[in-house]
């Protein structure tokens, strides 16, 4: 059996890992301790402390026998805060020398300070659920749990983050020099959400010379985007709202704005509906959210629609299991795939192993003239299943003879920064990106004072490229690039290990 990192319920969560959280990026936490990053996560958010990023480290101070000596004599968090530095590194340098944490002599019961009731006023009441338990209680001189308590007591939800995220510099100058899913660790928000922040701001992946792919969505949800809010157009043909935001993102289309809708008047003959077929599909016949019908469902105290309770397998239906594809035979009879599969596998049917698809001479001929996402979008099929088909026959993918489209944010480029650079980012050669300059009568951007100096490299891994490239007037894919030849480990990697 492989090696775990501990959940929440499993670690003894000690003052000396309270200590260090909240100090040290999340990832720093669960290697130390080997806990899980979201156990970490969640323990710090029950401290109600906040995250630390690679990019605010403090340098490691040069430890004299002074400052030795000072180690296990007070917390770490206090002698950082003497010496100006933080507290993983003077924890870091105590392990080193092997001394102990500083542990303070526990009072005697008669000593120990007693927390007054918990007694609060109308403005502290206007608290609750708008601060975090764990800072009112130390606000108040209370135990968490304390809070808590009075905060159910009255009926307020817990304190949740805000919807609205503010992205700072730190943030935007990360975008495309980490991966996406390392960014949103690192700020405690989802990978979708900084993927479509980077689309928006026009930044390659990290790592790739192309934009993100589109996502496949039916035609008919295409020509519905922007016209309707997103969550609305999601609900209405069960498709995910993050494809639609991304579809909008790389197509820079504006979203719709968003209208809350009538509370929905029930009829008897609506109201019969209800538990006969899907939430999803009753809203989308009525054309309202589905959480009006979730909701008026529950109040009636009808159960859910049950899909497997009403298949008919009759012997027809039957003896075609295995003959055609599962996803065929779902499609025909309007069942899930999974349950066609099941049973299948029940009866010990093998699966057909014919191509999903029956391609027409004409659609075959069509393979590699034009772009494989478009080709999806006229059969309504997957963009996967195209590229698999034309892979499977050899033919080519589709590239346009016709010339380059620059995108207006691109051409604003042009003389902003040197044409190999730009040529790097945008995946064309350095002579096209030249020519399109002397086109436009823009003067070309130089270079004469870049120098690959020991103090530039020593930054490397330590500060983000994107830093480094702002103090060198380059760009941060220069930098990157200059850092992957030396094999030098980003500034997240650098953490991490």
């Amino acid at each position: 059996m492989g090696f775990r990192l501990k959940r929440y319920s499993e670690v003894e969560w000690t003052s000396e890992i309270d200590a260090l959280i909240g100090t040290v990026p999340d990832g720093v936490v669960s290697k130390r301790f080997e806990i899980a990053v979201r156990s970490v996560r969640v323990r710090r958010q029950r401290l109600g402390k906040t995250s630390v990023v690679a990019e605010n480290r403090t340098e490691e101070p040069k430890w004299t026998k002074k400052l030795d000596s000072q180690l296990g004599s007070m917390p770490d968090t206090d002698l950082a805060k003497l010496i100006g530095t933080t507290p993983y590194h003077v924890r870091e340098r105590r392990i080193a020398l092997g001394i102990d944490a500083f542990t303070a002599l526990p009072l005697p019961a008669a000593k120990q300070p007693k927390r007054p009731k918990l007694e609060v006023n109308e403005a502290q009441k206007a608290k609750l659920g708008k601060i975090p338990d764990t800072m009112l209680a130390e606000r108040w001189n209370v135990s968490p749990g304390t809070v808590t308590r009075l905060r159910t007591s009255l009926g307020i939800e817990p304190f949740r983050q805000g919807k609205e995220l503010e992205w700072t510099k730190g943030m935007l100058n990360l975008l495309g020099e980490i991966p996406d899913g390392t960014l949103a660790r690192e700020y405690e928000i989802s990978p979708a959400s900084v993927k479509i922040k980077r689309i928006e701001m026009g930044i390659l992946p990290f790592g790739k010379k192309t934009m993100d792919p589109e996502p496949d969505l039916p035609k008919r949800v295409i020509e519905k985007i922007g016209t309707i809010p997103d969550k609305q157009l999601s609900d209405q043909f069960g498709v995910s709202r993050r494809h639609i935001q991304l579809y909008r993102a790389l197509h820079k289309i504006p979203p719709a704005e968003y209208e809350k809708p009538l509370l929905h008047t029930w009829t008897a003959a609506q109201e019969a509906l209800l538990g006969t077929m899907s939430d999803g599909n009753i809203a989308r016949r009525l054309q309202i959210p589905s959480t009006q019908v979730l909701h008026h469902r529950k109040s009636l105290g009808i159960a859910p629609f049950n899909r497997r309770e009403t298949v008919r397998w009759t012997s027809e239906r039957v003896d075609q299991l295995g003959k055609e594809p599962d996803s065929v035979l779902a499609r025909q009879w309007g069942y899930p795939q999974s349950v066609v599969r099941a049973k299948r596998e029940s009866l010990e049917i093998p699966a057909c192993k014919r191509t999903a698809r029956k391609w027409s001479n004409e659609e075959l001929k069509a393979l590699g003239t034009i772009p494989d996402t478009q080709l999806a979008r006229q059969l309504d099929i997957s963009p996967t299943l195209v590229i698999k088909k034309r892979n499977e026959l050899g033919i080519r993918p589709y590239r346009s003879a016709g010339p380059y489209q620059w995108k207006a944010s691109d051409l604003k480029r042009l003389g902003t920064l040197p044409d190999d650079e730009l040529a790097l980012e945008l995946g064309l050669s350095y002579q096209y990106v030249a020519q399109k300059r002397l086109e436009l009568g823009i003067e070309p951007a130089r270079r004469s004072q870049l120098r690959w100096t020991k103090d530039v490299i020593k930054k490397m891994g330590v500060v983000a490229d994107a830093q480094i490239a702002a103090e060198l007037g380059c760009s941060a894919s220069l930098v990157s690039m200059k850092r992957r030849e030396l094999q030098i480990p980003s500034i997240v990697e650098t953490v991490l290990e």
